[in-house]
């Protein structure tokens, strides 16, 4: 038998190589299709903020609407940590065209605020992108669909900023006005079918709020172990519930189990020991997640969504016309932030961690996320309404004139304003879940 040449050794190995890389392909592509995506990490429990559970979010097929058949899950996300960018594309809507949906104190321009600059940034999170709000995008994941914001005005403050969102659009119809305060409001979109609503709750749990007016009480009741009925009778007809809280629990309060007292902050009745509110915080959010999961209806898919606390830019008094004058957000690593914030946001991580873990282990169809808005909040001092809650607040007789006292507002944000940034996460959250529910 003579021995091969060179020149015929080669194409026989070349051959080979070809056959084996053919039958590999198909091996390694069927480990990428059943492989599960990878579980990201909880937050630190540290006094260090949280980098937080990280979001998934989920392309979409070709050819495939949103959320069904056909989705498949990209790299994941961490929204939570990240810095605000120059954007000169703007908001998609105006205090004008959603002036009827926006409450007054929130519609900073058409209140007269001069400068705009705030409207012109986007938040970039850290290794990753977070896509502009897509109104078209969000109404078919949510078609047939119902939903809430429930919590205290900053819940109200995202909502409106959904529904200015969305309007700018699709046609929008309010079906329930909640008076004076907007306490309780209702928006149909009967293109899609949806609807979204909100709730006031600001302790999620049933609570006493001390009246505003002179003469009445002057602190809060929370009842922590009785949940408030207002809108937890609701939950069996909500798909997509948003509970977002935090600021009052900051005020005068009495604390309440069983009838009996368990605690207070900033005590107004003598002879109690103060306790402070951040475990009081923490069994509110607890009740409230189990309170989702208890009254889903079974077999019925639900998305609960945490959002975290949204601190407040108070620099200096309240009244002073500089209390939040700032004109720029802060850069990454230029204001250290409070230890309240990072343990309020780490006590709503935390829970929304161990709900999620509570409703799998009860076989829910309850999916539990935290929506961390804490760090790109805190970075945003320059969008509140400041002194502009109120229209033309320095209009006299002189014109544009400076007071040496007005009230400011340095909590809610100016809309359209960075809470618009909430839903943009809040859209690629409804999509993971949707996703997962199609592959389920």
């Amino acid at each position: 038998m003579g021995v091969s040449s060179p020149h015929q050794t080669l194409p026989r190995l070349t051959k080979i190589l070809t056959l084996s890389l053919y039958a590999i392909l198909p091996l390694v592509l069927l480990f990428y299709l059943l492989s599960p995506p990878p579980i990201a990490a909880p937050p630190s429990t540290s006094t260090s903020p949280p980098h937080g559970e990280r979001q998934q979010v989920v392309k979409t097929a070709a050819g495939a609407p949103p959320g069904t058949q056909g989705s498949k899950p990209a790299p994941q996300c961490d929204y939570s940590e990240g810095e605000w960018i120059p954007d000169a594309a703007g908001p998609r809507y105006t205090g004008t065209s959603c002036g009827a949906t926006i409450k007054h104190e929130q519609n900073c321009i058409v209140n007269g605020r001069p400068d705009t600059g705030y409207l012109n940034w986007r938040w970039r999170p850290r290794g990753c992108a977070l896509p502009p709000f897509a109104p078209a995008e969000f109404l078919e994941l949510v078609r047939g669909r119902h939903v809430a914001f429930v919590g205290d005005s900053l819940a109200r403050n995202q909502c409106e900023s959904l529904v200015c969102l969305l309007g700018s659009e699709y046609p929008v119809e309010l079906v329930l006005d909640g008076g004076e305060e907007r306490r309780f409001r209702r928006w149909a979109f009967r293109s899609h079918n949806a609807t979204v609503s909100v709730f006031w709750s600001p302790f999620l749990v049933k609570g006493t709020e001390k009246p505003w007016a002179p003469g009445g009480l002057g602190y809060n009741r929370l009842y922590l172990d009785q949940p408030d009925e207002r809108w937890a009778a609701e939950l069996p007809g909500i798909d997509v519930v948003v509970l977002s809280f935090g600021q009052w629990f900051l005020q005068s309060a009495m604390y309440y189990e069983r009838g009996a007292v368990i605690g207070c902050h900033h005590c107004p009745e003598p002879n109690r020991t103060e306790t402070g509110f951040f475990g009081v915080f923490r069994l509110a959010v607890k009740n409230a997640l189990r309170e989702v999961i208890a009254r889903s209806s079974a077999g019925r898919e639900k998305l609960a969504v945490l959002t975290t606390f949204s601190p407040a830019h108070f620099d200096g008094e309240w009244d002073s016309p500089d209390a939040c004058a700032r004109t720029q957000p802060y850069a990454p690593g230029e204001k250290e932030m409070s230890y309240m914030h990072k343990e309020m946001w780490r006590t709503g991580a935390e829970e929304a961690i161990a709900a999620a873990v509570e409703a799998r282990s009860r076989g829910s169809a309850v999916t539990v996320e935290a929506l961390q808005v804490t760090r790109l909040a805190d970075m945003r001092p320059d969008a509140h309404p400041g002194p502009y809650f109120h229209p033309f607040p320095f209009a006299g007789a002189g014109g544009e004139k400076k007071r040496e006292r007005v009230p400011n507002d340095c909590v809610h944000s100016c809309l359209p304003g960075p809470i618009d940034t909430w839903n943009e996460i809040l859209l690629q959250m409804v999509k993971r879940w949707r996703g997962a529910s199609s592959s389920r």
